[in-house]
């Protein structure tokens, strides 16, 4: 097994591993690249769903069916994220995944089916290294904040249908997920790094300022978290795997390759609590 960093900031490819045939001693060795990396790659993997569940399996407890994505027929908690002839992807935005959620997710597993022969690269960020960025006095400041986050972003997209009575199926669905109010600057639960835990797709807001004043806060922040030198980018091959920390990362996917089809299954493990 070889372990090569590829980003300034994070990312780390490695190579000579089967994730479907993983002893427990070369997975100890994985999960410490995973805290020390933020997101690992693998090429040319074969993994079947039951194998892509194992696999999550053995980073903790997997999430629920997700209440808009499509999944497998057979595995509800394999999503599917297609783009086929006529259906392109709908608008991308940087995210940290399910952050609506009480209890945000640990990580998550991308594996490509297939991809486009150009474009549907994945950007992910660390949101560790850009609070270290910022000065003591704002991280000071920071630290004394709390955010709104809610599913708001799916109304109107690709995954969203109206009803016969006009009504959106993601604003009846959201009903069950309230907006969540959570520190702006989070402590990673086994590494102690402080990060910046806010994303363009699902913070809404900073608890109890302005309108104006919480979204220029927010918006300068987002702008710090774009640049290039936090970032690592993946392009896509069939059997490619991608494994996040979704509690110090973003990512974004980049939607340059129209309709041309795209199709990657997503196991999602869950975060634990406080």
């Amino acid at each position: 097994m070889v372990i090569r960093p590829c980003g300034a900031a994070l990312g780390a490819f490695v190579d000579g591993v089967s994730l479907a045939t993983l002893n427990a001693e070369v997975f100890k060795v994985l999960y410490k690249a995973f805290l020390q990396y933020r997101v690992l790659f693998f090429r040319d993997q074969s993994l079947s769903p039951e194998q892509h569940l194992a696999l999550g399996k053995r980073f903790g407890e997997l999430e629920l069916a997700h209440p808009f994505f499509p999944h497998l027929a057979q595995h509800d908690q394999v999503v599917i994220i297609e783009t086929s002839l006529g259906n392109p992807p709908g608008e991308s935005f940087w995210h940290t995944d399910m952050t609506w959620q009480a209890i945000p997710p640990k990580c998550s597993i991308l594996h490509a089916q297939y991809v486009p022969p150009v474009g549907g690269d994945t950007l992910w960020c660390d949101m560790a290294a850009v609070f270290a960025d910022l000065s003591n006095e704002e991280q000071n400041h920071l630290r004394t904040l709390n955010t709104i986050h809610a599913l708001h972003a799916f109304e109107g997209s690709r995954y969203d249908a109206v009803d016969a009575n006009g009504q959106s199926r993601v604003a009846q669905k959201s009903q069950a997920y309230p907006s969540i109010v959570r520190p702006m600057v989070t402590r990673h639960p086994e590494t102690g790094d402080e990060v910046l835990f806010i994303n363009e797709q699902f913070t809404r807001s900073v608890q109890g300022w302005e309108d104006a004043q919480s979204q220029a806060l927010l918006d300068r922040l987002f702008a710090i978290a774009r640049q290039d030198r936090f970032h690592v980018r993946l392009k896509w091959q069939a059997g490619t795997v991608a494994i996040w920390d979704n509690r110090v990362t973003q990512h974004f996917a980049v939607t340059d390759y129209g309709d041309q089809p795209r199709r990657l299954h997503r196991v999602t493990v869950q975060g634990l609590p406080d």
